[in-house]
């Protein structure tokens, strides 16, 4: 089986959402991949790096904070910059889910032989209201940016995983769109601001498992109306 590598830092609370919903995207990934799936302490750079020499995953999904020029992981340690160490990933597909890395960073690593590295020009943000297992307001925000990781594991091309996920972003942004929610206009403000500072860079035809068949459709469940919470607002920025 191809390897997949999970890197999931989790030591605040924009990380605690962030590796919640990437635990579901790993699981997702164990259809056809042996995953390595860092978690928390474990998501350090010697571990990260370690799994990318001795296990060589096609296929690389990291979460934490960041800036134009750097990805750090677990407390915040520094992993690759634009530059520095990034060529790690030369002959992989990166998904990056940290603030702005998509500025320099993301293209650098295209440079540096990354074969595709989806990532975020602009600062990820998302609503939320402190519990990610139960929390309405920022499951579309996650559920987009899994479409690519699932859709990588079912065999599309990056390409094709950025356009379906840019749909996924657009469904949910009609959802609140038409909600009588009092904070709908928010989630949509921020989920418009990430669809449309999420960016793939490199080869959209590349594919991390067997060109076969996939299922097509992507859709999202109703959710109720939800009023009343505390919300906060949530950023991987470093």
């Amino acid at each position: 089986m191809s390897v997949a590598l999970v890197a999931r830092p989790n030591f605040d609370v924009a990380t605690e959402y962030g590796s919640y919903y990437m635990g579901i995207a790993a699981n997702y990934a164990q259809k056809r991949f042996q995953v390595i799936d860092l978690y928390a302490a474990d998501a350090v750079k010697i571990n990260i790096f370690d799994a990318i020499v001795g296990s060589d995953p096609i296929y690389c999904y990291f979460l934490g904070h960041g800036n134009a020029d750097v990805y750090t992981a677990q407390d915040q340690e520094v992993v690759f910059q634009t530059c520095i160490d990034n060529e790690v990933m030369a002959g992989k597909i990166l998904l990056l889910l940290s603030c702005s890395c998509g500025i320099r960073l993301g293209p650098n690593t295209v440079s540096k032989g990354a074969l595709a590295v989806f990532a975020f020009e602009v600062d990820f943000t998302w609503v939320a209201t402190g519990d990610p297992a139960t929390d309405e307001y920022a499951r579309g925000f996650f559920e987009a940016i899994n479409t690519i990781n699932n859709n990588i594991v079912d065999g599309y091309t990056t390409g094709e995983a950025y356009v379906n996920s840019i749909n996924v972003w657009n469904q949910w942004i009609d959802f609140w769109s038409a909600s009588s929610d009092p904070y709908a206009s928010l989630v949509v403000q921020h989920m418009v601001h990430d669809r449309d500072g999420m960016k793939l860079f490199g080869d959209e035809t590349v594919r991390a498992t067997y060109a076969g068949p996939v299922i097509d459709g992507i859709g999202i469940t109703p959710l109720p109306f939800i009023t009343g919470s505390a919300i906060i607002l949530l950023s991987l920025l470093i």
